[in-house]
């Protein structure tokens, strides 16, 4: 089913192929859309994309990295795709924000609560957006930040703190969240949109799949698609993955 109606609220783009038309158009401008899936489903390609788009098209981006160098995220997106994200950052329209940099004095540490990192993560988030002003940003997995905090409450009370101050700022926001530590439900319910994406076997072939569980304030297709990665990147088929 494709969406027909045109929404009212201005939209961002996702720069995926035959994602928008699966939520109305694109993403909500100045919200913040989480991108869920295990290990190898896609979800930083997505969000890469999504940020690739923007500064191709005249909108600054920003990338937060806290689970892999930002060294290996660039050669990863130039290798595989050819967005030449070091290019980007020259003209000024890309910023990459690496967390392992001992510069900003984020790194996990036995020593450093959880709930204290997460606050001074989010004030170091604050801090960028003023700074940057960016139009797009791409926080990487941010399960990583909230597996050490056991109480539900808490995590909850951080996320909307985070997710406050991304919508205080204007920029649309993606976040990929992680499958593995079970905190992925308390992110998704906090944000304004969450997108699933999957991969499994059906029959002898490895297909990863793509569906949109809630868009706030959008009307939303209610199918599962294909979801293909080629060397221009990612591309949401017509196709279901069921026969």
């Amino acid at each position: 089913m494709e969406i027909k109606q045109a929404s009212k609220f201005p939209r961002a783009k996702s720069g995926v192929p035959g994602f928008d038309e699966l939520v109305d158009g694109g993403f909500h401008k100045g919200t913040v859309n989480t991108i869920t899936g295990s290990s190898g489903t896609g979800k930083t390609v997505f969000a890469s994309q999504f940020i690739h788009f923007g500064c191709e098209t005249g909108e600054k981006g920003m990338i937060i990295t806290p689970s892999e160098s930002a060294e290996y995220l660039k050669r990863e997106m130039m290798s595989s795709f050819g967005w030449d994200y070091s290019g980007l950052e020259k003209k000024g329209m890309l910023s990459i924000v690496d967390v392992t940099d001992p510069v900003l004095r984020l790194q996990k540490s036995i020593d450093v609560d959880p709930v204290d990192f997460l606050i001074n993560f989010r004030k170091m988030v604050e801090r960028k957006l003023e700074e940057v002003r960016p139009t797009r940003l791409f926080i990487d997995d941010l399960t990583a930040f909230f597996m050490a905090v056991e109480a539900p409450f808490k995590i909850r009370s951080l996320t909307d703190d985070l997710f406050g101050t991304l919508r205080n700022s204007g920029v649309t926001t993606v976040v990929t969240i992680g499958t593995a530590f079970g905190t992925n439900q308390f992110l998704e319910y906090g944000a304004d949109s969450a997108t699933m994406l999957t991969r499994e076997r059906i029959g002898n072939t490895l297909i990863r799949s793509i569906y949109v569980m809630k868009m706030r304030g959008s009307k939303i297709a209610n199918s599962i698609r294909v979801l293909d990665i080629s060397d221009d990147g990612m591309a949401v088929s017509s196709l279901s993955p069921y026969p």
